[in-house]
């Protein structure tokens, strides 16, 4: 139905985040179309997800997770069978909330529509919307305005979906109380260590455990293909850099063109509906037609004067009869047929008879018209300038890739001729690993697999000319190759003594820190150093996660002073001892509360929102392909 957009700046973020930026949750190729094939890593429904869909998402997905972490973080690390599975399954949800959002006939208005475009910073210019910005932004991405805006609208269907879904999760006010009075806790603690570190100097570790360890994890210790390399690239963005475009042609672009800046009719409608579906019986279109005939007469008898009163009192439509029917303005296309034609039919003013369509029955009042208009030159001159260096550059880039691509396999032996050739810097990589995608531009995995083909490895020559995307082209050389092996005992020997010294001691240290925590509690007299007390919480702090989590374990009303202990991460065997609790009572107007709820509510909303993925993965069959994932990926 004509469902309301809330303008959520989060939303609009999270969307443009996904042209702009990174990969966050739909992959690039939604804007593009996907392509399935007979090796498709999963089917949702009738649609298929291919590998470059998925390839393109998972290097966006990457990119994102690097640029939270400053840049600083192996793109090995983020190759891993988690994430790679993590990245499918989001654009399979993607395809669920999809399917679901057109079977229930989800709609967004183009007022709306325009709303949320014109909240976007990155459109603005002097804090004002800007048309010739917001082209600018889109050609830059490869993207026209139908492509984007029709992803747009969809997206902002599901967030009304989802928000919809999440929308029942309601958190009780005792709920709230005792999360907020959880997070406030304080325990007064004091702790003592019993250090595996130094009781790792007591254990002795035979040979045979040694390699009876080695035997177990060999796996750990296999170092994967890997290679160094040379490498050019030509980049069509320095094409761009040196092309000027004069007023001349800006102007003859622009005459011979018109029609494609050309604005079509736009039409603003109030509408009243009631609610029928294509499969209603005679006597529920009976019943609802009287109804929307008595609707009729009203609003005419008033000279639609009070057409926004009658809407927002008698319309069935959630998304505009708070706002008196309203649906802003619109083109021809933009709405189904039968409601389009009444609407371009009327004039100013004027009340259609009732009308029928998928949504139900509809008494319409236009309300305003945008006539048919050409932008005038100076509104798009920014824009046309920057296509035409666009379309002049994409020339000259493809004449030189055509020659570039020649040249490296014309004189395999080196990339030396190219980079003279085309004025280009003669990059070296540093080691790149076979198992995983290295720093870009070794992120592409066609460029991976002809780095590691037997040409490039075993006889040194420049691989092909690889696209590997935003208009760049690759070629590489191998200047260096260590094949896959598994790391000799003696080279990790120390390694595998040192773990298992390490094993040991934290057993001992464990061992020893509960005979002091039994006696402790007991109460007897044990010679135990614990440091100064100090206040703890249950949020991040000073202390191991792993002793935080065994004393908050414990019950407020324990009586004190309480002892406990637990293993921490650095495998020392950490003693506690709990001297003072507080709990904060927690007044009915404390003004956190209203934060800690609406905490617990997202909580719940997620909870909610994966109990309707799961179940639109029951209603529409999904069918993963794992063995497909795993090549994909290798």
């Amino acid at each position: 139905m004509f469902d309301a957009i809330r303008n959520n700046r989060r939303i609009v973020q999270g969307i443009l985040g996904l042209i702009v930026v990174t990969f966050a949750f739909f992959g690039v190729e939604s804007y593009l179309g996907s392509i399935g094939n007979d090796s498709s890593l999963a089917t949702v429904g009738d649609t298929k997800i291919g590998p470059a869909e998925f390839e393109n998402a998972l290097r966006r997905q990457q990119d994102q997770i690097r640029a939270q972490f400053g840049g600083e973080i192996d793109i090995a690390q983020l190759n891993t069978p988690e994430i790679r599975r993590a990245v499918l399954d989001g654009l399979v949800n993607q395809r669920l909330l999809a399917l679901y959002a057109t079977d229930s006939r989800l709609a967004v208005s183009p007022e709306q529509l325009r709303q949320v475009i014109g909240s976007i910073d990155e459109f603005k210019q002097d804090g004002q919307f800007s048309q010739t910005r917001y082209e600018q932004v889109l050609r830059a991405q490869n993207l026209s305005v139908s492509q984007f805006e029709a992803q747009l609208r969809r997206d902002v269907a599901f967030q009304q979906l989802t928000t919809a879904v999440g929308s029942s999760a309601i958190a009780a006010r005792k709920s709230a109380h005792r999360l907020l009075a959880l997070q406030l806790e304080e325990r007064t603690v004091a702790t003592a260590r019993v250090s595996a570190e130094e009781l790792a100097g007591e254990v002795t570790v035979s040979d045979d455990e040694v390699q009876t360890y080695y035997q177990a994890n060999r796996d750990r210790f296999r170092l994967p293909a890997r290679v160094k390399a040379d490498y050019l690239v030509l980049d069509r963005e320095k094409f761009i850099e040196s092309i000027k475009v004069d007023d001349a042609q800006i102007e003859a672009w622009y005459q011979e063109h018109q029609d494609r800046y050309r604005r079509e009719e736009e039409r603003s409608a109030r509408h009243i509906l009631l609610e029928l579906g294509p499969d209603a019986s005679a006597d529920e279109v009976a019943e609802a037609t009287a109804r929307a005939e008595k609707i009729l007469a009203e609003v005419r008898a008033n000279g639609g004067k009070n057409f926004a009163e009658v809407a927002a009192r008698e319309s069935e439509d959630p998304g505009s009869a708070s706002n008196g029917g309203d649906l802003g303005f619109f083109t021809r296309d933009a709405m189904v047929a039968p409601f389009s034609e009444a609407v371009f039919g009327l004039e100013k003013d004027g009340i259609s008879d009732v009308v029928r369509s998928d949504f139900g029955l509809h008494v319409i009042q236009l309300t305003g018209i945008r006539p048919e208009q050409v932008r005038p030159l100076e509104e798009v001159r920014e824009t046309i300038q920057t296509e035409l260096r666009q379309e002049q550059a994409a020339r000259e880039f493809a004449h030189a890739a055509e020659t570039f691509a020649n040249v490296v396999y014309e004189q395999p032996d080196s990339l030396s001729p190219a980079a003279e050739q085309f004025g280009l810097e003669l990059k070296s990589s540093d080691w790149i690993s076979r198992d995983g995608a290295g720093q870009p531009p070794f992120d592409n995995a066609r460029l991976m697999a002809a780095l590691f083909k037997s040409d490039a490895l075993e006889r040194k020559l420049n691989t092909e000319a690889v696209d590997v995307g935003n208009g760049r082209l690759v070629s590489a050389r191998v200047t260096a190759y260590e094949p896959e092996r598994t790391e000799a005992v003696e080279e990790v020997r120390e390694e595998i003594v040192g773990e298992l010294k390490l094993g040991a001691a934290s057993k001992e240290a464990e061992k020893r820190g509960r005979e002091l925590l039994a006696k402790l509690r007991a109460g007897e007299a044990v010679a135990v150093d614990f440091g100064e007390a100090a206040k703890v919480t249950r949020g991040p702090g000073d202390i191991d996660p792993l002793v935080q989590r065994e004393l908050f374990s414990m019950p407020a009303s324990t009586a004190l002073p309480a002892y406990g202990g637990a293993v921490a991460n650095d495998k020392d065997f950490v003693l506690f001892r709990v001297e003072s609790t507080n709990v904060p009572e927690i007044a009915d107007d404390d003004p956190r509360l209203v934060a800690v709820r609406n905490q617990y509510e997202r909580i719940l909303a997620e909870r909610d929102l994966q109990a309707f993925l799961a179940e639109l993965r029951r209603k529409y069959k999904v069918e993963v392909n794992l063995a497909a994932l795993q090549s994909v990926a290798s």
